[in-house]
Formats: C-alpha cells, structure tokens, sequence
C-alpha cells in the first residue's frame, strides 16, 4: 500500500483556494509605469462571511512578482482584525505608491496579465539585483499562483479568454494626451518592456526590439524634454504624422544616457489616444559623471527644525495632516515618509523628471532633527504651514530654511548620524 503526503492548512502548499471561489479582482490602471497591483479577493464557499485576499505586486521589466501575500480573514477567529488590517496596509501601500486609479478586472484578465509577468519570475533572467532570498521568494509566489490558476480553471476560467494587449488596456489609462503617449511609449521602450511599448504604437515590434534607445540594456526614464516641431523641419515618411523633437536622460547599468530624435504621432496636436508612427534616432551618447550630475540636479528647498527627545520618541507622523497617508520607511539616518501625489498626472509634461510623482519629503533623523523637503517653493510651503498647524508645534523648533542648488536630502537620509549643518559646510554652493 502506498502513501501519500497530505499537505496541512499551515503549509504553503496547502490548496486554501479549493475552500473558496472567485469574487473580485481590482488593480492599479499603471501597466504603462511597468508594474501593476491586484487585490484579489475570495468568499468562501461553506462560510459566507469568510474572505480569503491575494495582494501582488506584478513587475514587468525584471522581476515579474515584486510582492506576493495572502491572508485568511474568517469573523469570529483571533486572526481576523490583525490579517484584515494587514491586507488593507499593503494594498493601501502599493496602490499609494503606484499613483494611478483602482478599476475593477474580470477573472480571465486578471489570469492573462499574471500570466505575461510569470516569464519574468523564472531563473533564466539576467537581473542587476538578486540573491537566494528573493529566488525563494520568487518560487514560493509562482507555486501559490499555479494552485491559485488550477482552481480557477477547475471552475471555468481561462486566460484565454482574454488576447495579451486586451489586458494591458485594461489597467492602462484612457485618453491618453500627446506628452502622455511619447513619455509611456518611451519609458517602456528604454526598459525593453516592449509588449506595452507596441501597444503605443504602429511600428513593427522588431523594429521596436532593435531601436537604438533600447540597446543599453533595461534603463529608466529620468528626464525628457518634448517640444513641437512642424512637418515642414521634419517630415513624416507618412506625410501626415506630426513630429516631436525630444531630448532624454536615461539611467542604465553602466551609467547615464542622452538620446535626442524625432517621434511622430497619429492625428493631430490636441489628438487623444495617438499612436507613435515613426521613431528617428539623432544621437545616443553616454554620459560622464559630470554631465549626468548636470542632467538630473535637482533645486531643493528645505527646512530644518530641532525635535526634544521627548517628542523624537513617540513621535507619529499621522499628527502632521500630508504625513497620515504617507509611505514610512527606515533609512540609515532616521525614518523617512515619503508623500505622494496622488495620481500620475506628471507624466503628460513637456519636461517630465522621474521624481515628480513625489509631492515632498520628511525625515525624523537619529540626531533629533526634523527635515523637510520639496523640489518646489510652493510644496515646501504647503508641508511647512501643516507642520505649523500640528500637535508638534510647540515643541519643534524652527532652525532655518534653505534653497540648495546641490542635492543634499539623499545624503542626509543615507549617512548614519548626519545632521544638516554639518551636509551645509560641505556644499559651498548652497
């Protein structure tokens, strides 16, 4: 007679979806960023009021599966309050990060756009970050989503019933503007994500494949300068596209990148949803380390405040009205809360920069400093007044404000024990 491992409910491998089925599914419309997160939520089929929850975070350029949860939340048990709280912070987490509008997907499309990000998730892909942790990690998320699909298909549904570019409209964007279209499709392109670039545009996906912009290797878009040309300077090879002079800083593996070419639209200048119909490649040049610092330099503007020990140790950020939604993290020099905007408007810019999806900074160093910081004037008003209208003002004291034309907050952030003065002395042009 021969024996058989039975799998109990605490192992991963347990199959907790044959105890439920299928509810609902929302995501973030932020394929075209490169990444989407998916709630998926299950009732029970014996216990009505029992949910079972899926929070992912899908990659598409390296990794496939950033983040991969699951929580059981049955009332009346001693897990429910603490795995439903849970659940609601990382999905409030990923979704707050991501900028972009939660919309509802079918099961079918939920499977398809899980199955484009599994690929990606295998061991054969060249990464610049990996190590055993994130491999087991890895394995352990593409495991509970194969029993996760089994059970799905047992009751009907398929990723076939939905083609590729149908799902990745489904969580893109609708009416997209001019700089909205040119931004994406090159974000996508220079991180070879070319499913999503050729959705963009008419041109060949071999074409796309082997452009010149993409031929670093994975790079991330951090500036673009897009300005109107006319069809006279430029002319279209389908004598009515209407072109676009552009100027790109790209950060790849090895370094900065500065591209210039011409990108032509379908439609017109105030068209909605045009498609990219021509790409003409000027010059890509790597850049020094000078020249880069010069391309993506960034003004600051800061303020300082001095915070007794008495308040740095039960200190709650949610006091502080921008801080209650802001995303906490530890960094070498205190705890970091970083506020978004709360949507990807800052893409259908002429001068787009990668940090503009962030409203300000604020930074509760070791030292018994607080620290905030915006890229603009306007911000860092805005973040200065709340702070004066929290329950800290009384005790943080006010040690100046500053414009720093060399960026300066990342290194506060990132040097154990650092306080500002010391980062001022040595930055003569602040």
């Amino acid at each position: 007679m021969g024996l058989s491992l039975v799998e109990g409910r605490l192992s991963d491998r347990y199959n907790h979806f044959a105890e439920y089925e299928f509810e609902s599914c929302q995501a973030t419309d932020t394929r075209l960023m490169g990444v989407v997160a998916m709630k998926i939520t299950w009732r029970g089929r014996d216990k009505a009021r029992a949910r079972y929850f899926q929070v992912i975070h899908l990659d598409y350029s390296e990794y496939g599966i950033d983040e991969y949860l699951e929580f059981e939340c049955i009332p009346g048990t001693d897990t429910y309050k603490d795995n439903k709280e849970d659940m609601n912070y990382y999905w409030q987490h990923f979704t707050g990060v991501m900028g972009g509008k939660v919309v509802s997907i079918p099961a079918e499309t939920m499977m398809k756009l899980i199955e484009m990000a599994l690929p990606l998730a295998s061991e054969g892909i060249d990464r610049e970050y990996d190590d055993d942790e994130n491999r087991e990690f890895r394995a352990y998320a593409v495991m509970r989503l194969g029993l996760m699909k089994k059970e799905l298909e047992r009751h009907g549904y398929s990723a076939e019933g939905c083609g590729p570019e149908a799902a990745m409209r489904a969580v893109t964007p609708q009416k997209l503007a001019t700089c909205e279209t040119i931004n994406y499709f090159i974000m996508r392109l220079v991180d070879r994500d070319f499913d999503a670039a050729a959705m963009l545009s008419y041109i060949d996906r071999s074409e796309l494949e082997n452009s010149e912009l993409a031929e670093a290797g994975i790079q991330t878009l951090v500036r673009s300068r897009i300005k109107k040309s006319d069809q006279e300077k430029d002319v279209p090879s389908d004598g009515k596209s209407f072109p676009y002079r552009c100027r790109i800083t790209t950060l790849g593996r090895d370094g900065y990148y500065h591209a210039t070419f011409v990108i032509y639209l379908s439609g017109d200048y105030r068209s909605k949803d045009p498609f990219v119909t021509q790409l003409d490649i000027g010059s890509v040049v790597r850049l020094s380390e000078y020249e880069s610092a010069i391309q993506v330099a960034r003004r600051e503007y800061i303020t300082v405040f001095e915070c007794p020990d008495n308040i740095l140790n039960g200190f709650d950020g949610r006091n502080i009205a921008p801080l209650i939604s802001a995303d906490q993290s530890i960094v070498p020099n205190g705890w970091l809360y970083t506020i978004y905007n709360k949507d990807n408007s800052h893409v259908n810019k002429s001068d787009y920069r990668l940090g503009d999806d962030v409203y300000g900074y604020a930074l509760l160093s070791i030292g018994g400093e607080f620290v905030l910081m915006s890229n603009e004037m306007t911000r860092i008003s805005m973040l200065d007044n709340a702070t004066a209208m929290s329950l800290y003002a009384p005790y943080l004291k006010l040690s100046g404000r500053f414009m720093i034309e060399t960026p300066i907050f990342h290194t506060l952030c990132h040097t154990h024990g650092a306080y500002f003065a010391d980062l001022i002395e040595q930055n003569p042009e602040s």
